[in-house]
């Protein structure tokens, strides 16, 4: 059976085990439940264990080292029949401690073997350990010439890319400090600084270029009363409800930011008046639509909106711009809230901004 030991040639019944007295090596075997089988005389004189104390004990109690997973789980296929196994010398110096004279410990080759147990299908594992400590010595002090350029070399690899890390991880913290700076902290949206920058972009350009430009603004109805039911804490929950469903309806080229409070700003580029008036229809029946739930209550919300287009309504600056989409807003609300409208000169001559906002929101 290749890789395995001959049942026959070890065997307590033919004396086979003795004649492991005689190898110059280490060498136990080890039972399925993981009892220490036989234990050879090269093993006592190195550990000073005699073989009447191993024989019997379980091999994890005189070895906790070999209950680490690493060793354990390698162990454990040997009894299935599994080939066999090695650890180095250079990974597992030490599988066996044994001391040497002045408080080093030999330094072991170990394979372990399947060993057909007799009368089942299961096999012991049979340790075959080499003291390679002269060959270890040997190795290390052809190599110690080399050392210090190889620790200059690897010293000046860990230093550039400890620089390399560092430059990269300044990079993402510059990125993440970019987009917190202009990231609302509650609803995720851009926030009012951020609007500002981009609208004022946007306007530049569909100003200089002849493009459409239209911006909505968006204010939940009676919000203040939901604060005040149900608390703040709610009312944010409702804030970031509506924030991640308006994100969802609007084009990758749109920019939704939280203006402030219950409010909402909405760039739309390259849209005419009437396909602003289209989302933000849209839009208010999907705040309407809207479900929030408190202690088995079902709250909904509804938002009024204003629009303003830089085709139609020719504002002279950005500003202007807003301004003409809180006129709007403003009358959506005056005329029944939960309802789009769009800026007109009636509106802003009726003096809205007049009305008082507690009771107008």
């Amino acid at each position: 059976m290749p890789g395995k030991v001959a049942l026959n040639i070890l065997s307590p019944q033919n004396g086979g085990f003795s004649l492991l007295d005689h190898v110059p090596i280490g060498v136990l075997i080890v039972s399925a439940d993981l009892t220490i089988l036989f234990w050879n005389r090269c093993l006592e004189e190195w550990t000073g264990l005699p073989r009447e104390k191993m024989v019997g004990a379980a091999l994890i109690d005189c070895f906790p080292n070999l209950a680490a997973p690493r060793y354990l789980n390698r162990i454990r296929e040997i009894f299935n029949g599994a080939p066999p196994t090695v650890f180095s010398s250079q990974l597992h110096r030490h599988l066996i401690p044994a001391a040497l004279p002045g408080g080093k410990f030999r330094t072991q080759y170990t394979v372990v073997t399947g060993l057909p147990a007799e009368g089942c299908h299961r096999f012991h594992a049979l340790f075959s350990i080499q003291d390679v400590t002269s060959l270890s010595e040997a190795i290390d002090n052809y190599h110690i010439t080399h050392r210090g350029l190889l620790a200059e070399m690897a010293e000046r690899h860990r230093a550039e890319d400890k620089l390399k890390k560092t430059a990269e991880e300044l990079n993402q913290l510059n990125l993440t400090l970019k987009e917190q700076s202009i990231r609302d902290g509650l609803t995720g949206l851009f926030n009012h600084r951020y609007f500002w920058y981009i609208l004022r972009r946007d306007f530049s350009l569909a100003h200089r270029h002849h493009h459409q430009l239209s911006c909505l603004l968006v204010d939940l109805d009676f919000f203040k009363k939901i604060n005040d039911i149900y608390g703040h804490l709610y009312g944010d929950k409702v804030l970031k409800g509506v924030a991640k469903q308006i994100s969802k309806h609007v084009r990758q080229t749109d920019t939704v930011s939280r203006y402030g409070g219950e409010e909402f700003a909405i760039i739309l580029p390259n849209t005419s008046l009437d396909g602003a008036l289209f989302i933000a229809e849209n839009i208010r029946k999907l705040v309407e639509r809207s479900k929030f739930s408190k202690g088995g209550e079902i709250i909904r919300v509804t938002a009024s909106i204003g629009v303003a287009s830089l085709s139609d309504h020719r504002p002279d600056t950005p500003e202007r711009l807003l301004d003409f989409a809180d006129t709007a807003l403003y009358g959506s609300k005056h005329a029944g809230r939960n309802r789009v409208i769009s800026y007109s000169t009636t509106i802003q001559s009726e003096n809205l901004h007049n009305l008082d906002p507690v009771h107008d929101r």
